[in-house]
């Protein structure tokens, strides 16, 4: 029966219920739109955490250098307390200078790279560049072939003339260089020789040299053509007056210098490169990369870049599967394939002397995981080497439980979009700050290594980094430069990120920053019911300029407008009569929207901001709604 309302009684109103959103994260775009934790974004294009966590949106960008070509890598060489700063772009390595206006401006140093992504260390005040056509240095002031100061190795000593006895193997040849010494010692036997073999034959036309010893202790030098001559073909070099017994027994006295063909092409096709040595210890270039031989990588000598022995090399696994890049993991050195079979694609080396104290590095283990697919993808943040691969950013971690190491992912809330990025080969990052950028086909993903968080769904991990996007961001590669967020483009422009210290920093050139903040789709509390947003209130960052618009999503409407809002503070700097305020305060705005939502199932906020040169943040987000009938076909 129906209910007797008896006359003056209330009619029983329907409760009001309210979801409130705080300390939010970063987004996932991984989940579905309902699925998506109350606290992270669907969709937050040009967000970042602010360094109290909330989201805010990012600074934007202005140019700094226009170049000719594409921006292929950047690099900084200090020497003597002073920073020589280089940018290749296209064919051309550029020094740039900065003014005392702060203006920067490029000069040429050496035209003649090769039009592609390049790699650079530097060691003994030096820096060491690969492109895959030339292993290039520079020394502060100039930019030269590494042949050209390649060291020459003594190969043997205590040598017989006749070359058949006493030669003693001493250092190995240098790929860069066809020079070479021989170190011969004359003996009772043979110090009336004059024919002098040599350990190698076919030597170029560069002129032979030699040095004999004197009883003084002296070297005395001694010239083709005056002293002594050379037959080439057979690397025979026949003495005028045979050099004699050496005046110091148990020491060589001749040394003779020749060169043959050389091996350079080796090291310079390689396009990669790590620092690398005994125990850990950055005092090696192991380079890889050359698409002649795409398993197999070199490394240098002991502090001298300029000498690549002709042994000093390691074959990893199969040439279908190309090594991709290098972490550094403690005191060990991690080689990355592209696919080895069984997934075996990480080897692990460590540097050790043997019982004759030579430099060896051999493979303590190998990793199974996924392949890395972009060179230029490596870095480490807070210690822990990170990289990518087809299904997301990868680090390599050490075990708790068992000691052993293993790949996990990092990047569970951006790795879809990952997964649907095409060409991610050519991928590049950096580290800037407490984030891993990584740039992929015109948008910058980054990885928060402050906020880490556990997600169920990618049990094999231990954690996550909170992740965010910046889409609209053409990066042919990025760099740091004085803490600053820099990158190239296809263009030949180098752009800088403003630090977001002023209102003037948020547009992209003279565009602005288009940042927004969507919240999850919520059924709010209930798929049953329709239900009815009253009110929703939007707690803002409060900046001397900012504000926004608030829309609204349902089943219904599609970002219907609910209210634009303005948040000024009042600065005697900065007065726009327009939107002139007398609040002082510097504390969170509170901004109601009262545009009603009626009998919808789902509900989704979104607050952006696209205006010029304003910032933009969110502190809370408030919901109240009322719950209503059924809902009904």
């Amino acid at each position: 029966m129906p209910k007797r309302i008896v006359e003056n009684e209330s009619i029983p109103e329907v409760s009001t219920r309210a979801v409130t959103l705080e300390k939010f994260r970063g987004v996932d775009l991984s989940s579905s739109v309902t699925n998506v934790a109350a606290t992270r974004s669907p969709a937050a294009p040009n967000m970042m955490p602010s360094a109290d966590g909330f989201p805010v949106k990012r600074p934007g960008w202005h140019a700094v250098l226009t170049l000719e070509g594409e921006v292929h890598g950047a690099y900084t060489l200090v020497k003597n307390g002073t920073a020589h700063r280089l940018v290749h772009a296209g064919t051309t390595l550029y020094k740039v200078t900065v003014g005392e206006d702060g203006a920067e401006t490029a000069a040429a140093v050496y035209t003649e790279m090769a039009d592609r992504e390049s790699s650079g260390v530097q060691l003994n005040e030096k820096l060491w560049l690969l492109d895959g056509k030339t292993y290039l240095v520079y020394d502060g002031e100039t930019v030269q072939p590494a042949s050209a100061v390649a060291t020459v190795p003594k190969i043997t000593i205590a040598k017989a003339p006749n070359g058949k006895s006493g030669a003693t193997s001493y250092l190995p040849v240098n790929l860069l260089t066809g020079k070479r010494t021989d170190s011969y010692r004359g003996t009772e036997e043979t110090k009336a020789e004059t024919v002098y073999y040599l350990s190698f034959n076919a030597l170029t036309d560069t002129a032979v040299t030699a040095q004999v010893l004197q009883a003084d202790g002296s070297w005395a030098a001694k010239a083709e053509g005056t002293d002594f001559t050379v037959d080439r073909p057979l690397g025979k070099v026949t003495f005028k007056t045979a050099p004699g017994k050496s005046p110091v027994d148990g020491e060589d006295n001749v040394q003779i210098t020749y060169e043959v063909a050389d091996r350079a092409d080796t090291i310079n096709k390689c396009r990669f490169c790590i620092l690398y040595g005994v125990s850990g210890a950055l005092d090696r270039v192991f380079a890889a990369g050359s698409p002649d031989e795409p398993n197999v990588d070199y490394w240098s000598e002991w502090s001298d870049p300029a000498y690549f022995g002709d042994v000093s090399y390691s074959i990893l696994g199969q040439e279908s599967s190309p090594i991709m890049g290098y972490s550094v993991l403690a005191d060990t050195l991690v080689t990355h394939k592209q696919g080895e079979e069984n997934g075996r694609n990480a080897f692990v080396r460590k540097g050790e002397l043997d019982s004759d104290g030579f430099a060896v590095f051999k493979i303590t283990n190998v990793i199974q995981g996924d392949g890395a697919v972009a060179t230029r993808s490596f870095a480490s943040l807070n210690s822990e080497p990170l990289f990518l691969t087809a299904r997301g950013v990868y680090a390599l971690t050490p075990s708790d439980v068992t000691g052993e190491r293993y790949a996990q992912e990092r990047s569970w809330y951006i790795g879809a979009a990952l997964t649907r990025e095409q060409a991610l080969e050519k991928a590049c990052a950096t580290v800037w700050g407490r984030f891993y950028v990584l740039a992929v086909n015109g948008t910058l993903y980054l990885l928060d290594g402050a906020q880490k968080s556990y997600e169920s769904k990618n049990p094999y991990s231990t954690y996550q980094y909170e992740s965010y996007y910046w889409p609209g961001i053409p990066a042919t590669c990025v760099w740091v430069e004085n803490g600053a967020l820099r990158f190239g483009t296809a263009g030949g422009e180098v752009r800088e990120f403003w630090p977001g210290t002023l209102a003037g920093q948020y547009n992209d050139g003279s565009q602005p920053v288009t940042a927004y903040w969507c919240t999850p789709l919520m059924n709010l509390g209930t798929w049953s019911n329709v239900k009815t947003v009253t009110n929703v209130w939007v707690v803002g960052k409060p900046y001397s300029r900012s504000g926004g618009e608030m829309y609204f999503i349902t089943n219904k409407d599609y970002e219907r407008l609910g209210r634009s809002y303005n948040i000024d503070i009042f600065d005697w700097n900065d007065i726009d009569f327009n939107r002139f305020t007398f609040n002082s305060l510097d504390g969170p705005v509170v901004v109601p929207m009262r545009k009603k939502a009626k009998k919808i199932q789902t509900f989704q906020l979104k607050v952006e901001n696209a205006r010029p040169n304003e910032p933009f943040g969110l502190l809370a987000i408030q919901i109240n709604f009322k719950v209503g009938g059924l809902v009904k076909k």
